[in-house]
């Protein structure tokens, strides 16, 4: 049987409680977007809200480990007896002042690689070498050129001397016929004075006939000596160009020489290879858009390395050509690198709000590498005595403050995040003027808290650093 629509309909509202949909309050969606936003904003601005703990940092100090009755702050230290830090900031290793590209000078493949990357190399020494099949075929050919326009230039020397010789021979047929129109133009000046009938008309006919036809043969040498003298000059003229043709035709064989010779691309200064673009097989180019088109390596002095650093402009006001700084890499933690500030670039960096300054480094190490990141600190007072030599582990006693130990725990500050860790140290035993010598644990050029309050890893501070 069939419902009806009477069997349909809605429960009435006497329907029980349990039958009723359950809604949550309205004002649940909100004040869960709100307190979302609220967790955010607590997670991403923290540091900032709640303040920072105020402490008094100092830089471990490193002296000499045969230095036994010296005050640590009277030595050369690894970071802070050069004179008292300005500011610091980070940077990145570079060349010193740029790098140097390996080039091939001409459009070609590929066919052998000697170096790799990090290699050393010498000058001169060669790192690639294109396909010489091409080149060598252009030298032939110049060659063969250059041999067709001497064989050209030959003939026409010979055929230059042969005008002369025709020019001679006419000269003298002429010289002969001027010597014939001598003799008959005196026979025919002696019958001109003779009286009628003294000698036959036909013999006065013959003579003067004689001297016209000397005559005309006298104009035809002279013409003959001239056409001669002009195919000697048109002659001379087109030797002129053969000889500019060879000369194009040996500047020819030079360029496939010079061609050929570049086929192997050689190492222009003594360095390392920093980046090697070169592989056999990959074609080479010229006059193309990608400025490494053409280069095969690009190399870098280990002597001459610079430090690219972005200074903040709150601390720029402090840059100055010849500025002294101290530069710690990572990759060598116990060892300080004393440098200069060489150059200050004229544009700042909108974006970071930063102005880069480059410092050279005085005696950097072989095993420092390019985009290596480091750590500049820029001192207030030029350094006395002559150039700084890095500092070797085995050659250092570290040393803090006594109010910065605290049994064998020193609270170490990260100058970068400004947050503090606890560290365990082992005492060297030395005490000398409110220093302690420690034996391991610390590193020269690290912030140790001075009489650390109560603290707890990870917590931010506000640090002021103490000059020893």
């Amino acid at each position: 049987m069939n419902p009806s629509l009477h069997d349909l309909r809605r429960a009435p509202e006497s329907s029980p409680p349990s039958v009723r949909k359950r809604r949550l309050p309205a004002w649940l969606i909100p004040a869960g977007i709100a307190l979302g936003f609220a967790l955010l904003f607590l997670a991403l601005f923290r540091d900032r809200i709640l303040p920072a703990t105020e402490v008094e940092v100092a830089v471990v100090l490193a002296t000499p480990a045969d230095a036994e009755k010296a005050h640590p702050s009277d030595q050369i230290s690894a970071l802070a007896a050069d004179g008292p830090m300005a500011f610091q900031a980070s940077g990145w290793v570079e060349p010193d002042p740029l790098p140097i590209k390996a080039t091939a000078l001409v459009a070609g493949v590929i066919s052998e690689v000697h170096v790799l990357e990090g290699e050393a190399v010498d000058k001169d020494q060669p790192l690639a070498n294109l396909i010489r099949e091409d080149f060598e075929l252009d030298l032939r050919h110049a060659r063969q050129a250059l041999r067709t326009k001497e064989a050209g230039f030959a003939a026409q020397a010979e055929s230059i001397e042969s005008a002369r010789r025709e020019v001679v021979a006419a000269e003298a047929e002429g010289e002969a016929v001027q010597a014939l129109i001598e003799e008959t133009g005196d026979r025919a000046g002696r019958i001109e004075g003779l009286s009628r009938g003294a000698i036959a008309e036909a013999e006065a006919v013959a003579i003067r006939s004689a001297d016209r036809k000397a005559r005309a043969a006298a104009v035809a040498a002279q013409a003959a000596v001239e056409r001669a003298q002009a195919e000697v000059k048109r002659l001379e003229a087109q030797r002129e160009v053969l000889a500019a043709e060879v000369e194009a035709a040996k500047v020819d064989v030079e360029r496939a020489e010079l061609a050929l010779s570049r086929t192997e691309i050689r190492a222009p200064q003594a360095g390392r290879v920093l980046r090697l673009l070169a592989a056999p097989g990959q074609k080479k180019m010229l006059a193309m858009d990608d400025p490494d088109s053409a280069t095969v390596a690009i190399l870098f002095d280990p002597q001459h390395l610079q430090v690219r650093v972005d200074v903040p402009l709150a601390d720029a006001a402090g840059l100055q050509i010849g500025q002294p700084a101290r530069i710690r890499c990572s990759l060598l933690p116990d060892t300080v690198f004393h440098g200069e500030v060489t150059r200050i670039t004229g544009e700042a960096d909108l974006q970071r709000n930063t102005l880069q300054a480059k410092v050279r480094i005085d005696d950097p190490s072989d095993q420092l590498r390019p985009e290596m990141l480091c750590r500049v600190e820029f001192l207030e007072t030029p350094r006395a005595g002559g150039a700084a030599t890095p500092v070797s582990a085995g050659t250092l006693a570290t040393w803090i403050p006594e109010a910065a130990l605290a049994g064998e725990t020193a609270w170490v500050c990260d100058p970068e995040t400004k947050r503090v860790s606890a560290r365990n140290v082992t005492p060297g035993g030395n005490t000398r003027e409110g220093y302690v010598e420690i034996a391991e644990g610390l590193r020269p050029g690290e912030w140790v808290v001075v009489s650390p309050p109560e603290l707890r890893d990870d917590q931010r501070v506000n640090p002021t650093q103490i000059q020893p």
